[in-house]
């Protein structure tokens, strides 16, 4: 299921060179509690980020999982839908980027640990925190409206969290 596509420049020109990047990102529930990352600026994100060369989807979020939010053990279920973002690229050999991001729903009975941030995560001062659906969108509503300290993934990561809101997420695991 395709959650949306977004284009972050309306005058970007999507026949240039382009580059590619596969990413995946995961809502984690306990109870009506989602396991977000909060930012200095109040808006939450899907923990998650890049696939790496040789590493399959799975592995790669259970990696993000770990870095970010100190959290081992995560099982990577059902996927519920992508997203398309179309970026202006840092590297200046390419016109365009181009992010498809993959959502799982996960599952963890493991307690939160150290992160291992890097350094744009660590200025943001990303912190895990288990917030309901509504909450977080509530969130990230308000910055979008400020307009101040808004991220490139804001827009994406609101339209998931207006998914997640009627969703239906599997259900827990015997444990």
């Amino acid at each position: 299921m395709m959650l949306g596509s977004f284009r972050h420049d309306p005058d970007l020109d999507l026949t240039g060179r382009t580059l590619q990047r596969t990413a995946v990102r995961g809502a984690l529930f306990r109870g009506d509690q989602l396991l977000m990352l909060g930012s200095r600026h109040g808006d939450y994100k899907f923990p998650g980020g890049g696939v790496e060369a040789g590493e399959d989807q799975s592995a790669a979020l259970q990696r993000e999982y770990l870095e970010e939010c100190g959290l081992d053990g995560v099982e990577v279920g059902l996927s519920f839908g992508s997203t398309i973002e179309y970026l202006r690229p840092i590297e200046p050999e390419y016109r365009v980027f181009k992010m498809t991001s993959h959502y799982y729903f996960c599952s963890s009975d493991a307690s939160l640990g150290d992160q291992v941030l890097e350094g744009y995560e660590a200025e943001l001062e990303l912190t895990p925190t288990w917030i309901t659906v509504a909450e977080a969108l509530r969130a990230n509503q308000a910055v979008q409206e400020r307009g101040t300290g808004v991220m490139r993934w804001l827009v994406r990561e609101t339209k998931v969290l207006e998914h997640l809101l009627t969703a239906e997420r599997p259900a827990p695991a015997d444990g």
